[in-house]
């Protein structure tokens, strides 16, 4: 007892630690991959050498390089689970380490409030569970936040911080471009490290902090030189649409609704109001402001398709939200009396932490039914099945639609080497080596609920023979049925008429 009365957050740490773990490790494997995840998997073909790999990606070369080397480890990737593993455990030691950094600027209590928060974050929960750059960007850009940290109130790290630092960010950076968005807390810590080592010479403290700044722009330039020298018209065109969001303009959804599909109910209401509260103590929380205010103008105002990347908005809103609770009790505290608003803060946290953990574990780890594709209760509320005029960036919900059985019926009975499906060619096509061609498919696979929204694949040989022939086999998920596989003859409907179908 007297070892945890000298450390009083030791439970509170280790109830993050354990919620963070299960949130992001349990079922793990359950999913079949997803979009992107596949994207994230690509490897050299062969005779192409890794370099111009890397280059013609549209994303810096982190993400695949570890890819890669997860398919060195276990070449088929058939194990979902050890291939999500290493970004999931990023994910876990991104909290922790924010915990750190938060507690090194703003005090222990604020760290664990806002690494709470950060934790249970249904948007980072999810993008922790799938095999993408998001959790390496976010364990790396802490980890230079933290350096630089470190560089500003340890003598023992006053250079070596700044070179952690921005070697971090460097890595960051080329883990996704999103790595960037750290920029204004890093300059302010920056700055508070050149005032506060008064004694040193300003050249050598201008020394101190251009050589790691310039080790940090030539990691950047060893890739981005020949990365831009050799850049794709597809990329740009990508890069065009995404900015501009000309080809999708009427299935945007606004961050408001992305945010609440990962964050059912009650989480926009408890962000807004706690960061509000923290405008109380605008005098301490002014870089963590500035630190917000530059992904949501780059991606709310100058970029018309943001998607998850409002995950950037995370960790300066999780410190936010942190302060406001800090401010609340305050105000509680003049109005009830220390004593009382104590215990009214620590019980009213314990119940929105239990809460906004049920309500992850619920759309995330348990998949009877599988949120957002099916419809499931939360106490008095229904959530899931989102409007299907919006189009959805759903990552690291459970979604188990029998793929790798699938594939194997497909690939290995008697077809014409072409099939069609209603889900998306992406996450099909990985399973599926054959070309998509709906006239001349053996195969027509309809998956309910698919990633895709498209219920009904748009054409009439499909529309037809799915209402005249029974599946030739359909696929279970745990009592409820997940796809049907229909073969047909090639040919379009006319032609299949004329020969008596």
């Amino acid at each position: 007892m007297q070892f945890i009365k000298k450390r009083p957050y030791l439970i509170p740490l280790t109830c993050l630690i354990l919620v963070t773990v299960w949130l992001r490790i349990a079922n793990l494997g359950y999913s079949d991959y997803q979009g992107d995840e596949i994207k994230a998997l690509a490897t050299p073909l062969s005779g192409e050498s890794m370099g111009d790999f890397l280059l013609e990606q549209r994303k810096g070369p982190v993400q695949f390089l570890l890819t890669y080397g997860i398919k060195l480890a276990h070449p088929s990737l058939n194990n979902q689970f050890l291939t999500r593993l290493p970004f999931a455990l990023a994910g876990i030691l991104a909290v922790y380490l924010f915990y750190r950094l938060v507690a090194l600027n703003y005090g222990a209590r604020t760290g664990l409030i806002a690494s709470f928060f950060l934790s249970i974050n249904g948007l980072f929960i999810g993008l922790s569970r799938i095999v993408q750059y998001q959790a390496i960007v976010i364990l790396l850009s802490i980890l230079a936040l933290y350096g630089f940290s470190l560089a500003v109130q340890s003598k023992r790290w006053k250079i070596v911080g700044l070179y952690t630092g921005f070697i971090c960010w460097a890595i960051a950076i080329l883990a996704h471009y999103d790595g960037i968005f750290i920029a204004p807390f890093a300059i302010y810590l920056l700055t508070r490290w050149y005032a506060s080592e008064v004694q040193l010479s300003r050249g050598r403290r201008w020394v101190h902090i251009s050589l790691p700044a310039l080790l940090f722009v030539l990691i950047l330039l060893a890739f981005f030189i020949p990365f831009f020298s050799t850049l794709e018209e597809g990329t740009l065109e990508y890069w065009s649409t995404r900015i501009s969001g000309d080809e999708i303009q009427a299935g945007i959804p606004s961050s408001v609704f992305t945010f609440n599909l990962y964050n059912p109910l009650l989480a926009i209401y408890l962000y807004a109001i706690m960061m509000g509260f923290s405008l109380f103590k605008l005098r301490q929380t002014y870089p963590i402001w500035l630190w917000l205010a530059f992904p949501w103008l780059v991606l709310e105002v100058a970029i018309r398709d943001p998607g998850t990347h409002i995950y950037t908005y995370l960790l300066p809103a999780a410190i936010l939200v942190a302060f406001g609770v800090v401010a609340a009790e305050a105000l509680l505290g003049r109005l009830l009396g220390a004593r009382a608003s104590k215990r009214a803060g620590i019980g009213g946290l314990a119940g929105v932490f239990i809460f906004l953990g049920m309500v992850g574990h619920l759309i995330f780890i348990d998949h009877t039914p599988e949120y957002p594709w099916e419809q499931r209760r939360i106490l008095l509320w229904t959530v899931g099945a989102p409007d299907t005029r919006y189009r959805l960036w759903g990552f690291g919900f459970p979604y188990n639609r029998q793929w790798k059985e699938i594939g194997k019926y497909v690939t290995t009975r008697e077809n014409n080497g072409f099939y069609a499906t209603n889900e998306n060619k992406s996450i099909a096509g990985y399973f599926i080596p054959y070309p998509f061609d709906i006239n001349r498919s053996g195969y027509y696979i309809h998956i309910l609920h698919p990633q895709s929204l498209r219920e009904r694949l748009a054409d009439d040989k499909i529309r037809y023979w799915m209402k005249t022939y029974p599946p030739e086999i359909t696929f279970e998920n745990e009592g409820r049925t997940v796809a049907e596989i229909y073969h047909m003859p090639a040919g379009n409907i006319e032609e299949l008429r004329a020969q008596g179908y």
